[in-house]
């Protein structure tokens, strides 16, 4: 049977921007393991700034260094056709929401000014962009997020994923190509050794029996979903491009479950067998800039992956194992 676009035994580049980071190597993972991605051939643009252990051993095309260079350009314009648009998935840009406020022209730089550049200089006609954004900075963290909630940032990094968002639409759409989000929540799981987030961070103390510092009261609390469901759904919304299988042009990732740090403490404490050692510092300038509780609607932040979400608890177990061998 074919699809609408007679792509459903064609071949398509999956061009990851950023391919070798964290998410990206949760991605490469899903697609190799995965039969129904089997028409999604991965191609890789990435600078290393921060690339998971490993990648070098990855048999793949790729172009090491800035995805805005010549070189980058002239590497994904020899990759010819493989039958059909093309599927970018844009992976790249600044993420250190405390950082924001001390480099904000960095931040415009990484994710408004240097994207749009590349989408001008790379984007050709028929293909598709995915954009990774974020479902948790755009909002100030007073109500549930939805996909149609009005975006209302608390810091300078969620304004730049807000305007990033409005204007690489408009220029994708200006290349003649079909733009779609992924907006993601708090992401943790395999790969994940240059990340500095709490998960991580803890995981890694109980392993060393370090001690651990909780900004606050550590109730605050995030929508926490495993590397390997937010890979599954992106590459389940690639799929879907490239089939020409209609799509919502917004999409959320998710768990659609909302936890405390002090939940997190919790699970990675029966993870490990062990008592993870904290303290608690006020943080209060931090905690100022961040939301209190990111809470997202469920149906919304599972639509790409049904019921199958793994639970926070499964999660932190996978995580606490993949740096525990």
């Amino acid at each position: 049977m074919s699809t609408k676009r007679d792509t459903m035994h064609s071949i398509t580049n999956l061009i990851l921007i950023g391919g070798f980071g964290f998410v990206g190597r949760n991605i490469l993972e899903s697609v190799r393991i995965n039969p129904d991605f089997a028409h999604l051939s991965p191609v890789v643009v990435d600078d290393l700034s921060n690339a998971a252990p490993g990648h070098e051993d990855l048999k793949l095309p790729s172009h090491i260094g800035s995805y805005d260079g010549k070189g980058a350009l002239d590497f994904l314009d020899g990759l010819g056709n493989t039958g059909g648009g093309r599927v970018f998935v844009f992976l790249a840009g600044e993420t250190r929401v405390a950082e924001s406020a001390d480099r904000p022209l960095d931040f415009i730089d990484a994710n408004i000014a240097n994207p749009a550049h590349f989408v001008m200089r790379a984007v050709r006609p028929g293909d598709s962009f995915i954009l990774i954004s974020t479902a948790g900075a755009l909002f100030d963290g007073t109500f549930e997020v939805r996909l149609d909630s009005p975006r209302c940032p608390k810091n300078l990094y969620g304004a730049t994923k807000v305007a990033e968002e409005m204007i690489l639409e408009q220029l994708v759409t200006l290349r003649g190509a079909q733009f779609s989000i992924i907006r993601l929540t708090n992401v943790f799981g395999a790969y994940s050794e240059n990340k500095k987030s709490a998960i991580h961070a803890f995981i890694r103390a109980a392993i060393s029996g370090d001690s651990v510092i909780i900004n606050g009261d550590g109730q605050q609390c995030r929508d926490f979903i495993y590397a390997g469901d937010v890979a599954l759904g992106i590459a389940t919304l690639a799929a879907r491009l490239h089939a020409g299988v209609p799509t919502s042009p917004v999409n959320m990732l998710g768990s659609g479950f909302s936890a405390s740090l002090m939940d997190v403490v919790t699970a990675i404490q029966e993870a490990a067998g062990t008592t993870l050692t904290y303290k608690n510092i006020p943080a209060t300038e931090l905690l100022a800039t961040e939301p209190r509780n990111v809470i997202v609607n469920k149906k919304d932040a599972t639509a790409l992956l049904g019921d199958s979400a793994t639970s926070l608890i499964e999660g932190i177990r996978q995580t606490y194992a993949y740096y525990a061998c």
